[in-house]
């Protein structure tokens, strides 16, 4: 018996410990190895939070739209009531009471009992439907007022589409941007330390002074510091691409670069216009205007009479059922006029009225506010277009520079400061070309948005 228990204990040991080892770890999805614009825009339409808020408050407009125009037709109510009281209902015809006659056997005369109160335990079914035929336009201008609020709130989700579209463009090409600036750097301290294996060769050989030898290394020092900044921009850039996105935060896929340039623009007029017809924040501010005005038209109803048809089917009795139960219906209609509310339709009308106001005040500012965008990215890509032009020349000519002074200085015509001095330029060139590049870029997006244009 004691060797059985001993077995039976170490079989659960071992079953305990194998349940104790963990499984196979699943490795988190790394995410794609390759990534372009198009596929970052979709996976931040995909897995972005605010997309998701839109999607919701657009369903529930829709259904905020059902409400409103389920108040145009049919109601039917019904209702049911028990209750037991001292008097008979008006409808119970035989209220008379009976009581038995005595006589006192003294006298002969009869007896008086007091009366003792009748209760009536009764019960009420009652179906009543309802129509409105006329309310002053309060439920069609609320049917109205509903509908442009789902247009709104339509419009409100195709602006965070369109600015979750200007986020990732931007975020994807500052990683582009951070990417080839760190590569930069790096061109500088390979430069700058090719050169100092030169300089040393030449301070072995006893041709140039030790102060060569030393201020080579410092600029490299200086180059190195640059290139760790460089690359943690980029880091920083990529982390942030990665949130939006929805992808892990260091995954490290490779961005497809857009070589796409286009200096051709149209004209700064044309697209004020496009973007005062097509932005959805101005679809947004015109229909708060028109929402507006909706109110105002509802509160204005309240001024006016509501009529309605009503139909009624009545079904009453006492408890328990006797012959006397009463059955009626009704068909009519129920007429309603607001005549004295202390001022509560005034006051409602005249918010609805300074709401209106207010609306046609921030049509003017978005109006404004758009126009202004426009401008500004407008501007941006010229100025870009421009130093891409200009620094392309100087690239080229840096290098050409860079070139001879290293030249001259093997053959000992030129000096250490003059090589140093033409890859600073050289580096500062490139840097220059780069940032141009990528703020043409991020600035033609820029002023897609502000026109409105819902793509690339």
């Amino acid at each position: 018996m004691h060797r059985f228990c001993i077995r039976r204990i170490a079989v659960l040991v071992v079953a305990l410990a194998a349940l104790a080892v963990p499984g196979p770890v699943r490795a988190a999805d790394p995410g794609p190895e390759r990534l372009t614009l198009a596929d970052s825009i979709a996976l931040a339409l995909a897995n972005n939070p605010a997309m998701k808020l839109a999607e919701a408050e657009k369903d529930k407009a829709l259904w905020q739209v059902n409400q409103a125009r389920a108040r145009q037709g049919f109601n039917l109510d019904y209702s049911f009531a028990r209750a037991r009281t001292d008097e008979p209902p008006t409808w119970y015809n035989n209220t008379t009471t009976n009581y038995p006659v005595a006589y006192n056997p003294f006298t002969g005369a009869p007896i008086t009992y007091p009366a003792w109160p009748k209760t009536y335990d009764v019960y009420r079914h009652q179906l009543q439907l309802t129509y409105p035929l006329y309310t002053g336009g309060r439920i069609e201008n609320a049917v109205k007022l509903a509908r442009h609020g789902e247009a709104a709130v339509s419009q409100a989700a195709a602006a965070a589409r369109q600015q979750l579209r200007a986020e990732v463009t931007t975020a994807y090409f500052n990683v582009l941007q951070t990417r080839n600036l760190a590569n930069v750097a790096a061109q500088g301290v390979d430069d700058l330390e090719a050169h100092l294996g030169n300089v040393r060769n030449h301070y072995d050989a006893g041709t140039v002074a030790l102060s060569d030898v030393l201020q080579t290394e410092v600029r490299l020092a200086n180059a190195r510091n640059n290139l760790i900044k460089a690359e943690n921009a980029h880091k920083l850039t990529r982390y942030k691409l990665n949130k939006i996105v929805g992808l892990p935060l260091h995954n490290a896929a490779v961005l497809a670069d857009d070589p796409d340039f286009r200096p051709a623009l149209p004209s700064m007029d044309d697209g004020i216009a496009a973007a005062l017809g097509q932005r959805p924040e101005m679809a947004q501010a015109r229909l708060r205007l028109a929402m507006a005005e909706d109110k105002v038209r509802i509160a204005r109803g309240g001024n006016l009479p509501t009529v309605a048809l009503v139909a009624t089917d009545t079904r009453q009795d006492t408890l328990p059922a006797s012959s006397k139960n009463n059955v009626s219906w009704l068909v009519g209609v129920n007429v309603q006029f607001n005549v004295f509310d202390n001022g509560l339709t005034r006051a409602e009308i005249k918010a609805a009225e300074s709401e209106l106001a207010g609306a046609k005040e921030q049509l003017r500012q978005a109006e404004d506010r758009v126009t202004l965008e426009v401008c500004q990215a407008y501007l941006s890509v010229e100025e870009a277009v421009g130093r891409i032009a200009n620094n392309k020349v100087a690239v080229e000519q840096a290098e050409t520079d860079y070139g001879l002074a290293q030249e001259k200085y093997e053959n000992g015509v030129g000096t250490n400061l003059d090589v140093m001095d033409a890859e600073l330029a050289k580096t500062q060139a490139k840097t220059n070309y780069v940032q141009a590049v990528y703020d043409y870029h991020i600035s033609r997006a820029q002023l897609g948005r502000a026109m409105g244009a819902d793509d690339e």
